[in-house]
């Protein structure tokens, strides 16, 4: 009633069909979850429909009564109706967010899940609401407790149980749980397995917990004064008014019961099960009742399907095939409802109705086993088992396509070095012809170099003799050249003295001395004689006094006398002023002439002079053009030479290239033969090991074969691996030997491949 009226009293609005639906809900909550065997509770739900319809006359009882029957308040503010993708959605995705803060564990999403998570969330979220998940080990009752507690703001306690743990340390853990519940404000799921129970007091504590929300003598002396001392703080702080203890210690026990839920989980399979039910009535009385039992094959095949999803299965399904036909189909539609809306009778889906048959083909035999004479134990297998098969055969699958890799690595990497090998000899021959070849050009280039090294240098010697002659003609013309030229330099060092002498003597003739003179209509003779004398040498004519006065009042007469030149004098003007002047007359000298006039005096010096020397200029000047002839020669002969020295330096130039060249192809020949060499050498050698290594090739390549077939049989090897590691050391050697051919049958029937005689021990 009080479900019904939670779930109705926040709506604005209901429809009787919703009602119904709301009641059939709380019903089967109430007395299905209870149920054990699968045919009660088909048969419960059946007698709810009936009185459904007996009830709630005039509504759509198809409508009202369609299953799934969920409601929640997760999606919504309060419990409204929700659909099973909706809900599937979300509580993947707070799924996600848990085990990434809380339990780093992959968590799977099956129908079966989400019924226990909305029942654990239903009984959760109602006061003084608990638990007791009954189900095999493995078939998530604590993780969905965690789960269910994370969702509605419940913290998690746990007692951790050891070999020393007692009932006074389980005491002093109730003591901190109802402390922290009842003092400190907090909401907590106590989460406590059966396997923690390790003595009749245990229980005993968590049934009086239960049924009155205390356990008699757990607070007592100092810990109940320290208790009320503290709660009584608490409470002041609350704003709560308390006079006595008791009345402290009733609201304590009201808080604890508030806000305390506990859960337990219980396995049925264990042989404590039945006196543990009838011992402790509060665990019925006071917990609502969630049985999980064990997997279904579809849950399993959806964990499975899950859990292999990025298992590498190889090619086969993408080649195509046919899996689980006749005898096998039945396997395959076992675990057809985990792949609705993806192709069905998949290579993956076969390999999921493999892992689920295994598992319970091993729980058959187990029971088969339980059940003969000779059996002393039953084992009992649990989804917990299911999980490490899954796991097992992940794990082999890898490692065996890991090592089936690495190997067929090796023997490929082996096979393509052969091959390379062989074409690297290939490649080498060819090198090795076009290297001879190579070294008959370069060795033909060689000889050609030093041929043409011989004549340079034949030619060169020829040419270094010439011009060495040449050079020693050069030289002895330099000499005569030089000869010439001090004899030449000799007269006219002798002359010139004088002539400067006279040119100084002229430049220093003042102005008024001339003047005297050119003033004169009857000069005497030694006078008129020196102005005519220099009236000859100037190349005048006409000889008179009175044009020699003319030719003296010019303003450039002393400068044309200072700037005459010796070569401007003729021969017969030499020889006129010799006879008829200087030579020719005894009257006539300088001193004579200078005591006449002082103006004519350097006149006549400086004509002496310059008569004196233009005979020496005339009489060196042959001398003068044969060293003008004798250098043009020499020069002549210095450029021959310097043509002789440059071709002979082109020569030698040419010969040390030839030379370098030359050395530069001996050591390219002497490179080619040692490379030819050592190609020879590893040529050989490459021979030599292709022809040791051809039975090696053909068994790799066999390898290679029988690699393709164990990857072919992969999977089927991983299941029987896997199924082997997991349940054969729970049977002795009969039922294994039971066990492995009907393991065989199940994958045959399937039509996934395996080897027929995999040794287990040995892979």
């Amino acid at each position: 009633v009080r479900g019904i009226y939670e779930a109705v009293a926040e709506m604005e609005s209901l429809t009787r069909e919703e009602l119904a639906r709301i009641w059939a809900h709380e019903a089967l909550r109430l007395f299905c979850d209870r149920l054990v065997e699968p045919s009660e509770r088909v048969l419960c739900e059946s007698m709810v429909d009936d009185v459904a319809r007996q009830h709630f006359a005039n509504i759509d009882h198809h409508e009202a009564l369609a299953r799934p029957l969920f409601y929640s308040s997760w999606l919504s503010k309060d419990s409204r109706r929700v659909k099973r993708e909706e809900l599937k959605d979300f509580l993947s995705a707070r799924l996600r967010v848990f085990y990434e803060e809380e339990l780093d564990v992959p968590l799977v999403i099956f129908d079966e899940v989400l019924d226990h998570i909305l029942r654990i969330d239903r009984v959760l979220r109602q006061p003084m609401g608990h638990c007791l998940l009954v189900g095999d080990s493995g078939c998530g009752k604590t993780v969905l407790s965690k789960f269910v507690s994370w969702m509605n703001g419940l913290n998690i306690f746990q007692v951790k149980a050891h070999s020393k743990y007692s009932l006074h340390d389980f005491n002093e853990d109730l003591r901190t749980l109802m402390r922290r519940v009842g003092v400190d404000g907090e909401k907590i799921c106590f989460i406590f397995d059966e396997s923690n129970a390790l003595g009749s007091g245990f229980l005993e504590a968590m049934n009086a917990l239960l049924a009155s929300g205390e356990v008699p003598g757990l607070f007592e002396g100092d810990d109940y004064t320290a208790l009320i001392n503290s709660f009584r703080d608490s409470a002041n702080r609350s704003g709560m008014i308390a006079d006595s203890e008791e009345e402290l210690w009733r609201r304590f026990i009201g808080i604890v019961q508030r806000n305390l839920h506990v859960v337990f989980t219980m396995n049925p399979s264990g042989g404590e099960w039945k006196n543990r039910s009838t011992t402790s009535p509060a665990l019925f009385n006071r917990c609502v009742v969630d049985w999980f039992g064990t997997w279904s094959p579809k849950a399993m095949a959806e964990v499975g399907k899950e859990f292999t999803m990025k298992l590498d299965i190889g090619d086969s399904e993408s080649v195509g095939g046919s899996w689980g036909i006749g005898d096998g189909e039945m396997i395959m539609n076992a675990v057809s409802g985990a792949f609705e809306g993806v192709s069905s009778g998949g290579f993956r889906q076969a390999v999921v109705a493999a892992l689920v048959d295994i598992h319970e083909i091993t729980k058959r035999v187990a029971d088969e086993c339980a059940l003969s004479s000779s059996s002393t134990c039953r084992t009992f297998l649990s989804p917990r088992d299911y999980l490490a098969l899954i796991h097992n055969f992940v794990s082999c699958v890898n490692k065996l396509r890991e090592q089936v890799e690495d190997q067929q690595l090796h023997v490929n990497a082996g096979l393509t070095k052969l091959k390379q090998t062989q074409e690297n000899v290939a490649e080498l021959k060819l090198a090795l012809g076009s290297k001879k070849a190579e070294l008959r050009e370069k060795d033909n280039l060689a000889n050609l170099k030093l041929q043409q090294m011989v004549g340079d240098q034949k030619e060169a010697e020829m040419r270094k003799a010439e011009a060495e002659k040449m050079s020693i003609e050069v030289k002895d013309q330099g000499i005569e050249i030089s000869a010439r030229k001090e004899e030449a330099q000799r007269d006219l060092d002798a002359a010139e003295p004088a002539l400067r002498d006279a040119q100084a003597a002229v430049k220093s003739i003042r102005k008024r001395d001339l003047d005297e003179v050119r003033n004169l209509f009857r000069p005497h003779i030694n006078i008129q004689l020196t102005l005519e004398c220099i009236a000859v040498m100037l190349g005048h004519q006409n000889l008179e006094w009175a044009h020699i006065r003319k030719l003296m009042s010019k303003a450039d007469f002393i400068p044309s006398i200072i700037g005459f030149e010796a070569n401007q004098l003729t021969s017969r003007q030499v020889e006129l002023v010799k006879d008829k002047y200087l030579e020719g007359n005894d009257d006539l000298d300088y001193e004579r002439v200078l005591r006449s006039s002082t103006a004519c005096g350097p006149l006549y010096k400086w004509a002496e002079s310059q008569v004196k020397y233009s005979i020496v200029c005339n009489r060196i000047q042959p001398l003068r053009d044969e060293v003008e002839r004798l250098e043009k020669d020499a020069e002549s002969a210095n450029r021959q030479k310097e043509i002789l020295e440059q071709d002979v330096k082109q020569l030698e130039d040419s010969i040390s290239q030839y030379k370098t060249d030359y050395a530069q192809l001996i050591r390219d020949v002497e490179s080619l033969k040692a490379e030819m060499k050592t190609v020879t050498k590893k040529v050989d050698r490459a021979e030599s090991l292709i022809n040791s290594l051809s039975k090696e090739s053909e068994r790799w390549s066999k390898s290679c074969e029988g690699f393709q077939d164990i990857l072919q049989n992969l999977v089927g090897d991983g299941l029987l691996m896997a199924a082997f590691l997991t349940y054969i050391g729970f049977f002795d050697f009969k039922a294994r030997l039971n066990l492995m051919e009907r393991w065989r049958d199940s994958v045959d029937l399937l039509g996934i491949p395996f080897r027929k005689h995999l040794n287990m021990v040995e892979v």
